[in-house]
């Protein structure tokens, strides 16, 4: 994994791990990895995370394809914070030519809900994945 991210140097990854080293809560990695904020912010609006998101995606689009050509598999997971009196309950909207673009581009797509008890817990609201 490393050997691919080497050749685009604008792309700086969160995490990167190999197969089989230690995870940090249980087991070893079955696979090699990384993981990349797309976008810090959703614009605001139901839409607008798919939206950024794909706008940075297609920024990468030379790595997606070497990805897609190695037989990566990419998934993009939305993360929502939820529970909180800001946040009790939170949507995302996918507009069906967004979804075939991304079906399109091999990239699976992931919706995970954050529960928060603290609204001092939620300062990265929108952050993806």
């Amino acid at each position: 994994m490393a050997s691919v991210l080497d050749r685009y140097p604008d792309c700086h990854p969160d995490a990167v791990w190999l197969q089989g080293e230690q995870q940090q809560r249980q087991g070893r990695h079955s696979t090699s990895g990384f993981n990349l904020t797309l976008v810090e912010d959703g614009e605001g609006t139901l839409h607008g995370p798919v939206a950024a998101a794909r706008r940075q995606l297609e920024v990468l689009a030379p790595l997606l394809t070497e990805l897609r050509n190695l037989a990566v598999p990419c998934v993009v997971d939305f993360g929502l914070f939820v529970g909180s009196a800001l946040h009790f309950t939170s949507s995302i909207h996918f507009p069906p030519d967004d979804v075939r673009w991304f079906a399109d581009q091999g990239i699976a797509l992931a919706v995970s809900a954050y529960p928060t008890a603290d609204e001092g817990a939620e300062d990265g609201a929108g952050d993806l994945q």
